[in-house]
């Protein structure tokens, strides 16, 4: 057994899994609750400020950023997964060389996406589904936010780094003085400015710029195992190909979602009559409120994350079945509550965003519905975070696109013409459930394995 000399490397290898989950998840689940906060506070910021329209163009831009939302999590989550397993094997030097590579890509691939989505915003925003009366709205979002994006892309890989480490209370802090700064700006520059969806954006990359400057200030600092070396300068294929693969599921996860948004979007609009981009609008408030409970159950696959790699490195398996076991009931335990919270009171929700009376109302079936089978992802959810942390790319890309190709996309090209939006609304717990079933058969036959590994 390895001798590890790091306080953090010891309490991997030793300390309760119980115990250990609970004390790297916090960090996370409060830094990705305030973050989902923050898009809750932004919707209602718009939405108030600007009107129901102003909604609408907000949810126009998702797929965009669900595109650059893509390669970002592809280089945080690969290099983060590889950089665990380093850190188990008592590896440094390795370390730093993907840190180093990680963050040439976040540059190169965040620059890309800078300069080929201003150049040609307003047409991609058109096939999003912006119409006439909500693209203005969506352009003058995305133009700030596209133009911040190396910020936003290297934040969020070190960001990724720190938790991978051992730091998630430094990761926890980077992301609270990013979510506190675009809270404080948003209301300043929305309200006390009257800039409308351009406060907005300014908002979030100066919030942004803020947070990325905490952890560059982290990094620099020659003592942590990970830190800004001459060594990570080196470009190194085998690990650029490594982080790729790993990272190959998040991002799969993120484009499928900007595939569905389009698809939704052009549906709600195709099918919702005068009414159309009133629906955009509802299904940009359902995705803020869902998204808060689905960042606290991200927070939990985050904190597992490390958890889950350190011990593999170390062909510690036992643990590694045992923390599984409790981040699954964990997950299912918070996805239930939220979605009771959600059925019974969904007109209070839906009021945070907009005082139009006819957008609450149709708001109110739409949080019913899709997320009605909510306690089945929280372990469909923590059922990819143990694969992508278990360096099983092959399973986490499968079960990552599966809900949304196999499962998501059929539905939402089938029930829109049986039952119109409602169709739409429907579409999320069918695939909720088939995906739930998916993920229990691979997820069950791993820790089978694992046991058979363990000899226990």
């Amino acid at each position: 057994m390895i001798e590890y000399k790091d306080e953090r490397q010891r309490q991997l290898a030793n300390k309760p899994v119980g115990r250990l989950l609970i004390q790297f998840a916090t960090p996370s689940i409060i830094a990705m609750s305030a973050s989902s906060i923050y898009h809750l506070c932004d919707s209602i910021f718009i939405g108030r400020g600007a009107g129901p329209l102003a909604i609408a163009g907000l949810a126009i831009t998702f797929p965009l950023m669900n595109i650059s939302g893509a390669f970002g999590a592809m280089l945080g989550v690969g290099s983060a997964a590889q950089t665990s397993v380093k850190m188990g094997e008592g590896n440094q030097q390795r370390a730093l060389m993907i840190f180093g590579n990680m963050l040439r890509l976040d540059i190169t691939i965040g620059l890309m996406i800078t300069v080929l989505g201003l150049l040609f915003l307003d047409t991609i925003l058109r096939l999003f589904g912006a119409s006439e009366a909500t693209l203005p709205y969506a352009h003058d979002y995305m133009q700030i936010i596209l133009a911040g994006n190396i910020i936003t892309h290297t934040f969020l890989g070190m960001n990724d780094q720190l938790r991978a480490t051992g730091h998630p209370r430094k990761a926890m802090t980077a992301q609270l003085i990013a979510v506190v700064m675009n809270i404080i700006l948003d209301a300043l520059f929305i309200f006390g400015f009257g800039w409308g969806m351009r406060g907005a954006a300014f908002a979030t990359v100066l919030g942004q710029v803020c947070a990325w400057i905490f952890e560059f200030r982290f990094f620099l600092d020659k003592t942590n195992f990970v830190h800004f070396a001459r060594i990570g300068l080196k470009v190194r294929i085998d690990i650029i190909r490594e982080i790729l693969a790993i990272g190959l599921s998040p991002f799969c996860v993120n484009l499928c979602n900007c595939l569905i948004v389009i698809i939704i979007n052009r549906s709600l609009i195709s099918y919702g009559g005068a009414d159309g981009d009133m629906y955009v609008g509802v299904y940009g408030i359902v995705n803020r409120v869902s998204m808060l409970i689905v960042m606290m159950v991200m927070g939990f696959g985050q904190g597992l994350q490390p958890i889950v790699g350190f011990n593999i490195g170390a062909k510690l398996y036992g643990r590694v079945r045992g923390v599984m076991m409790f981040a699954l009931t964990c997950a299912t335990t918070v996805m239930t509550v939220g979605y009771l919270l959600v059925y019974l009171f969904p007109e209070h929700l839906a009021s945070l965003f907009t005082t139009d009376a006819d957008m609450v109302s149709k708001c109110i079936p739409a949080l019913r519905i899709i997320m009605c089978m909510f306690p089945l992802v929280g372990p469909q959810m923590m059922s990819m975070s143990f694969f992508q942390s278990s360096r099983r790319a092959g399973i986490a890309i499968l079960l990552s696109t599966s809900r949304q190709l196999l499962f998501l996309l059929p539905m939402l090209i089938i029930l829109p013409h049986l039952m119109g939006v409602y169709g739409v609304w429907w579409s999320f717990p069918i695939s909720d459930a088939v995906s739930f079933m998916l993920a229990a058969v691979f997820l069950v036959r791993e820790l089978r394995r694992l046991r058979r590994v363990k000899g226990v």
